[in-house]
């Protein structure tokens, strides 16, 4: 029997028990076709991984300049002829050493032009619709939730001036910035709004289906595009700001699901090798 190409995939995750998005879910089906391991850099010096030559392709989730990718880079230099390939996550960073990746996968058609002068660039996108689905006798306790890290680029607060008395803020409280977190949480407390941390994302399905409305306010570098289509996914009313052309993109177009992340990954995969 032939076997399977070796696929390193490295990831920087914080929180990798509640890690069961579009990706984890895609990488889940690759199984199938790859042999893939998993390495969080977070356990960096805690756990054994191969060397890298022992792998066919190596691919990262980050944003450029993130330590994912600056890892990349290091490997790169050490070994200029491995395949390596970039999931990349969030834009506060613009492109840089592109040409070191031999595919670039991108999330959203606004970002498909900060990369469109790269050599191989694939759409590469979608939620875990195992777990995100409507609920159709979920009741609505909720008139506007709200998803994303407490961040000043999340824009939280505005959820402050929209109708309705019942409304929620779920997301990551900064440990490394916690100040910034806590302003944004007091704020919104003093206005009635009720927060929570983090979730399991089954949990997470459930109150988006508790919700009248998903309000996804963050700023254009702020991400919110996986929580823009879980909630569509769980077949939600979801708004967002107007001054944010990248997620508007999501609104209306394709709910894209985890299938189609895996197939779209897998052929830049084979593609590059």
């Amino acid at each position: 029997m032939e076997s399977k190409p070796k696929v390193l995939f490295v990831y920087d995750h914080k929180y990798p028990h509640l890690w069961k998005d579009g990706l984890w879910a895609s990488l889940e089906l690759l199984a199938d076709k790859f042999e893939i391991t998993k390495f969080n850099l977070q356990d960096r010096g805690k756990t054994a991984v191969k060397p890298f030559f022992n792998y066919d392709f190596v691919l990262g989730w980050g944003a450029f300049n993130s330590p994912v990718e600056l890892s990349f880079r290091e490997l790169k230099a050490k070994m200029p002829k491995v395949k390596v390939g970039l999931c990349i996550a969030g834009n506060a960073f613009p492109p840089e050493n592109m040409d070191l990746y031999d595919v670039l996968f991108y999330e959203t058609p606004w970002y498909e032009s900060q990369i469109k002068n790269h050599k191989h660039i694939i759409h590469a996108f979608g939620v875990n619709t195992d777990i995100f689905n409507p609920w159709p006798e979920a009741p609505v306790i909720w008139d506007y939730l709200s998803v994303g890290s407490f961040s000043y680029w999340k824009r939280h607060e505005t959820i402050i001036t929209k109708p309705g008395n019942a409304k929620m803020v779920i997301g990551e409280i900064q440990k490394d910035n916690w100040q910034e977190s806590f302003d944004i949480i007091s704020n919104l407390l003093l206005a009635g709004v009720a927060v929570s941390d983090m979730v399991y994302p089954s949990k997470l399905r459930n109150l988006y289906n508790c919700a009248g409305t998903i309000f996804i306010p963050a700023e254009i570098n702020g991400g919110g595009e996986r929580a823009v289509l879980e909630a569509r996914a769980c077949g939600k009313k979801v708004e967002i700001a107007d001054d944010n052309p990248k997620l508007k993109t999501l609104l209306d177009g394709p709910i894209y699901d985890h299938k189609y992340y895996a197939y779209q990954l897998g052929r830049g995969i084979e593609e590059s090798l």
